[in-house]
Parts: structure tokens; C-alpha cells; sequence
């Protein structure tokens, strides 16, 4: 038996529209949930048009037409989307609108998508699969003559898997009411950079440093409203019933304990690495999922809080260095300095919808930026008043040491937001000093222990 989705009537309503604007044929990109019981398809999203320089390859005789679809910018917009995803929500397939003449051909070109994409988006990831999430991604054709729809699934961890059946049911208020889940996660990291190429290197300690703190963030124990829950109970378990006789939905204020790493009486091993200076992530992130409201497990509540935390503050440190390689920055050769604020996260519903999808933005942008993304990465025309900036912007330096200030966000006690900086701070030849010292150090102890 194949898997269901369910699916916002919006949904059905875009796809009706794309039939109009375009000719031959349009991708894009499928937005939810996933669950044991069932699928939530939330979101359709086309992937933008390209410039018509480079609008693709260009079609050969004998050639289809599906030839001419750029699998890179494909996947390259399911990158940025997933960026824009909260907790709880992810790039769930991809859908194809053909003519009739082209059906027999769409589902090698769906099938090919749908592998591609996902290794795209969790290519980035802190995080890997679990061994009961469901992997299943939807590969959705759409004739746009006959209004047909084929549905899909290929199991992505599988590479030779095969195509199985799967139930498209459209459904109204599908994403109206979910269940939010927001936490403040203190962040402390000191993350020592190797000498090196600056550009390559630098980000990649970062990225080292991340994956370590992923494995604490993966042991930490979560209070859901000051309560520890059983992670296979019901989340949503002793709610009452409204006059309607519908459940009345709560919201969860989450409460994140980090485990304190043990001390141990066995002497360690020291390694004398020569660095050209460190980063230090110290503060604390806010965080946002949501989980929907169909008999919803504590264990999936908690995942998806902890892959935002996981992600927001991935892909703040990637969006920075994406900034810094654009202005050149990462190009110095000589010691630099570099205080630099990290992108705040700007939440924003979508249409029709409770759940909010974000964005990130820096100090030097304006409001307008951030609808031209949402309007090209999510083809969602939203107005200024329609933003929900979570964070406020106030300029964090540090002179005693290289920084990434994630600092503190807690909107209830009315405390002074602070902007999220980095500051590195590249020294070569102090880094070259002091390892050899260290180095001079372990040795004389080590002749030490040797005479005695």
C-alpha cells in the first residue's frame, strides 16, 4: 500500500494557474511534512525562471523538450527553499506540468529530480536521516490538457528503489493549524582555526566545530512547558475539547538542557595543532517549529525543534561566508579582521496559512530584499507589514578574542536583543608562537617523565 497525502486545496489552485502561464512544461518544488500515519503537502513552489542568456541547455534535433530542464538551478532553488523552512517542514518532492506528448518521458525526469534534490539539501545539513523518518520523496506529474495527476514515491535512501503509487487527496485548512514550538538555546563554541588557506579552511573548522556541538545539541533533554514528556506519547495527550468539539491547539514553550560533558581521571592526550586564530559562538539562538495537529508524537515535536536549532544557525554562518566570498573579503592574504553581523531571521506566513516560513537578513539590507525573495524563491507576493522580525539589530563587538555572538533573545523578560556578529580574527605568526611553544612544552614534560 503506497503512501497519502494530504493536501491544501491552495495547492491544487496554484497548480491550476502555472497550466496558464506557462507552455511546455514547468518544475518545482513540494513543501511538508512527513509522518508514520501520513503526508502533509503544504506549499507548491515553481522553480524561478532563468535569464534568457542562460536559460538552460539548448534543445538538440531528436531531442525532447524535458532535455532543455536545468537539473542545477533545480536544485539550487530547493537549497535556498530549504533554507526558508522552519522546524518541522522540508522539500518533501518535486512536481512536473506537461503536455500530454510529454507524459511518457516526465516520470525518468521526476525520478531523477527527486534524487538529486535531496541530496542537495542535505548536503548542508548538521543532521542525518533517522532510522524510522520516513524517506519516501513525491515525484507529482500534472497533464495540463487532461488535468490528470500521477503520484509517486521513490525512497531516497535507496539508489536502485522503484517507483511506488501513492494517493493525492486534496483537502481544505490542511496547514491551518498547527502546532508552534519555540525555544532559546544557548550557544557556547570555541572552534580553534587551522593554518591555512583562509577562505577554504576557516569555513571548514566552522563546519567541524558545528558537526561536534550537532552530537550535544542530539543528547540534550527537552522540556516541553517545564515538562518532561514521554517521547512516545501523544503530544497533543489530555487537551480538551472546544463547543465545537475540536481540540483546542496549544502552543510550546520549549526549555533545551544541554548535557555537561563529562570529567574524566585518565590522563588525556594532548595535540599541538598550529592555528591562525579561533572562533567563539557564544550566546544563545531562537528557534521555531511546527508539528501537525494529527495525533503527533512527542519524539517528532522535539526532532523538529532540534533540527531548526541545528539549521538556523547553519545557515547563518553559510549565509555570512556567502556574503564575505561575494565583497572579495575571504581573499586576503594578510591578516584580517573581519566584525561582521550574522543575518537576522524574518518570519512570514504562507498565504492561507498559520505556519510561517523565514528568511535571513543582514544589517545593510532593507525590507524590500526580503519580499523580492520570498517572491522569487517562494512566488509568494507578500507586503512589508506581512514580516515578523523575530531579532533586533544592535552592533556587538568583542576585543578580547574572535566572536560569532549569537546573543541572547528572550522577548518575555523584555531583555536588550543583541545582533548576531562574527568577528575573526586571522594571526599568522602569533598561531606559528604559540604552538611552538606548546610543542616545547610537551616535550620538556615528557623528558621529564622519562628521567624520573
Amino acid at each position: 500500500m503506497g503512501r497519502s497525502y494530504f493536501v491544501e486545496e491552495g495547492v491544487e489552485l496554484y497548480l491550476s494557474r502555472l497550466i496558464v502561464k506557462e507552455k511546455d512544461y514547468v518544475t518545482g518544488l513540494l513543501v511538508g511534512q512527513c509522518s508514520q500515519q501520513r503526508d502533509f503537502v503544504v506549499l507548491a513552489v515553481r522553480t524561478p525562471a532563468k535569464d534568457e542568456e542562460s536559460d538552460g541547455p539548448q534543445r538538440k534535433s531528436g531531442q525532447s523538450k524535458l532535455d532543455r530542464i536545468d537539473e542545477e538551478w533545480a536544485t539550487e532553488h530547493a537549497r535556498q527553499l530549504s533554507r526558508m523552512l522552519p522546524g518541522g517542514l522540508l522539500v518533501l518532492g518535486v512536481f512536473l506540468i506537461t503536455s500530454p506528448d510529454l507524459s511518457k518521458e516526465a516520470q525518468n525526469v521526476l525520478r531523477k529530480l527527486v534524487f538529486s534534490v535531496d541530496k542537495t539539501v542535505m548536503k548542508t545539513r548538521l543532521w542525518s536521516y533517522a532510522e524510522d523518518d520516513v524517506t519516501d520523496r513525491v515525484a507529482l506529474h500534472f497533464c495540463s490538457a487532461t488535468k490528470k495527476i500521477t503520484c509517486r514515491t521513490y525512497d531516497v535512501r535507496d539508489a536502485k528503489c522503484s517507483a511506488k503509487p501513492a494517493d493525492w487527496k486534496y483537502q481544505s485548512g490542511v496547514s491551518s493549524s498547527w502546532v508552534p514550538l519555540e525555544c532559546t538555546i544557548k550557544v557556547d563554541i570555541h572552534i580553534p582555526s587551522p593554518a591555512a588557506s583562509v577562505k577554504q579552511d576557516l569555513q571548514r573548522s566552522i563546519r567541524d566545530g558545528l558537526t561536534r556541538w550537532a552530537l550535544q545539541i542530539g543528547q540534550s533533554v527537552f522540556l516541553l512547558n517545564g515538562q518532561v514528556k514521554e517521547e512516545g506519547s501523544e503530544l497533543l495527550c489530555g487537551q480538551k475539547k472546544s463547543a465545537r468539539g475540536t481540540f483546542q491547539l496549544p502552543s510550546f514553550l520549549v526549555q533545551v538542557l544541554t548535557p555537561i560533558p563529562q570529567s574524566s581521571d585518565d590522563r588525556s592526550t594532548a595535540t599541538v595543532q598550529v592555528c591562525t586564530g579561533s572562533t567563539h559562538l557564544q550566546g544563545a539562538v531562537k528557534c521555531r517549529a511546527y508539528i501537525h495537529s494529527n495525533k503527533p508524537k512527542v519524539k517528532d515535536a522535539v526532532q523538529a525543534l532540534k533540527r531548526d536549532i541545528l539549521n538556523t544557525v547553519s545557515d547563518r554562518c553559510e549565509a555570512l561566508f556567502e556574503d564575505l566570498l561575494l565583497d572579495g573579503t575571504l581573499d586576503q592574504k594578510e591578516s584580517v579582521q573581519m566584525p561582521r553581523s550574522l543575518p537576522r531571521r524574518v518570519f512570514a506566513p504562507i498565504v492561507g496559512s498559520g505556519v510561517k516560513l523565514c528568511d535571513y537578513i543582514f544589517d545593510d539590507e532593507a525590507a524590500g530584499e526580503i519580499l523580492e525573495r520570498f517572491l522569487e524563491i517562494l512566488d509568494q507576493d507578500l507586503k512589508e507589514e506581512d514580516l515578523d522580525i523575530a531579532e533586533e539589530m544592535e552592533t556587538v563587538t568583542s576585543d578580547t578574542g574572535d566572536t560569532l555572538r549569537l546573543d541572547k533573545i528572550n522577548l518575555e523578560h523584555q531583555e536588550s536583543i543583541k545582533t548576531p556578529t562574527i568577528t575573526f580574527k586571522v594571526q599568522q605568526n602569533l598561531g606559528v608562537v604559540l604552538a611552538a611553544a606548546c610543542a616545547l612544552l610537551a616535550t620538556a614534560i615528557s623528558l621529564h617523565y622519562y628521567v624520573n
